[in-house]
């Protein structure tokens, strides 16, 4: 096309229900002029322009640019969409700017999981049997990192509730070591980082995991993505504000049973001996 308003008419005619028109290709403020004669153009047709997008500069200024434009001659329904290396902060800046954005187009920084593209999960034995007649022997990884030291034998997960049925806090237990008396309704849990921090913990409780497949068979019913989904976003909306607001929120309460808490601090205790005895 020699022109872009040649552009913008030829889109407009070939998605005349959903068009969505770029105007940073050349410049902005041209591109509002030029997106304002098409949008006329197709309500003489008895159609409607949907939206506009920007894709660089400064988002907050030009998107405000566009509204005022589109307002003053009369297209007030013309949505308007931001896109170019979008994350969570960036949008949140726009948003505490005032810019009336109906729609982020987060592409890059999602796709690539930015700033961690990579997940550093490593495997940690926690436990060890000879056969499956034998009782589970718990075993530890100690490292100069206190975060890298594994938690020992096999750990299950207990979400308490406080009384509005908002997630309160989680207790990772071993029930063979289990020393607090009615785990199920209060409990003290020792952090995992820290182990002179703990948290207390009371109310309602429900165990996190559940088995699903034993001796290679399934045993735990099958959910569907869409169902996972669904539990998973509702179990989010149930978090207090404090937990998932955008600035300074605050740490949900994870922490060891005071039982495991004790087993992982015997064998560190018990291995650093050792070490110690080894070099002598």
């Amino acid at each position: 096309f020699d022109t872009e308003l040649d552009a913008f008419r030829a889109f407009a005619k070939s998605s005349p229900t959903n068009c969505s028109l770029l105007l940073d290709t050349y410049d902005v403020h041209e591109g509002i002029k030029n997106a304002i004669i098409v949008a006329k153009e197709m309500e003489e047709r008895g159609e409607r322009l949907n939206a506009v997008r920007i894709d660089s500069g400064d988002l907050a200024r030009l998107s405000k640019e566009a509204r005022k434009a589109f307002d003053e001659a009369g297209l007030p329904y013309i949505k308007i969409s931001v896109s170019n290396d979008l994350d969570e902060y960036t949008i949140q800046s726009l948003f505490a700017q005032g810019a009336p954005i109906d729609a982020f187009g987060v592409g890059t920084k999602l796709a690539t999981c930015d700033p961690q593209p990579s997940l550093g999960g490593v495997y940690k034995l926690t436990a060890r049997r000879q056969s499956s007649t034998e009782p589970w022997t718990p075993v530890i990884k100690l490292s100069e990192m206190a975060y890298k030291r594994t938690v020992p034998g096999i750990q299950h997960i207990r979400r308490f509730y406080d009384a509005n049925g908002c997630p309160a806090g989680d207790m990772i237990f071993d029930p063979d070591y289990l020393v607090t008396k009615n785990p199920e309704s209060k409990a003290t849990v020792v952090d995992i980082i820290d182990p002179y921090s703990t948290h207390k913990l009371e109310g309602t409780s429900r165990e996190l995991m559940v088995r699903l497949v034993e001796g290679g068979k399934r045993v735990g019913e099958s959910e569907s993505i869409e169902v996972a989904r669904d539990r998973c976003h509702a179990a989010l909306m149930r978090l207090d504000a404090a937990y998932t607001r955008f600035l300074n929120p605050q740490i949900y309460p994870v922490g060891l049973e005071r039982g495991l808490a004790n087993l992982r601090h015997e064998l560190a205790a018990q291995h650093q001996v050792k070490s110690s005895e080894e070099t002598e």
